[in-house]
């Protein structure tokens, strides 16, 4: 939720998914073209060029395929690969 900018109260600001999906990766000791393979597997349509960029906050994904993303790396990170 974001405050948009109400009198004596901190603006709450989203996290950026780039720089999760970036901090879970790292986390997750996983190469990209492992990433990419089960992203793709799952349905993901976008190279492995665009996920690097994505990773390092140099690039968006459409909402749909940073779901996906995302998905990939939960659901890495649960099976421990």
């Amino acid at each position: 939720m974001i405050n948009d900018g109400v009198p004596g109260q901190e603006p709450a600001f989203e996290p950026d998914p780039r720089r999760i999906a970036a901090a879970q990766f790292q986390r997750a000791n996983v190469t990209l073209p492992e990433l990419w393979t089960y992203y793709y597997g799952i349905g993901g349509s976008a190279d492995e060029v665009v996920l690097d960029a994505y990773l390092n906050e140099m690039a968006e994904l459409p909402p749909l395929q940073a779901d996906l993303l995302h998905t990939a790396l939960n659901e890495m990170t649960a099976e421990g690969n």
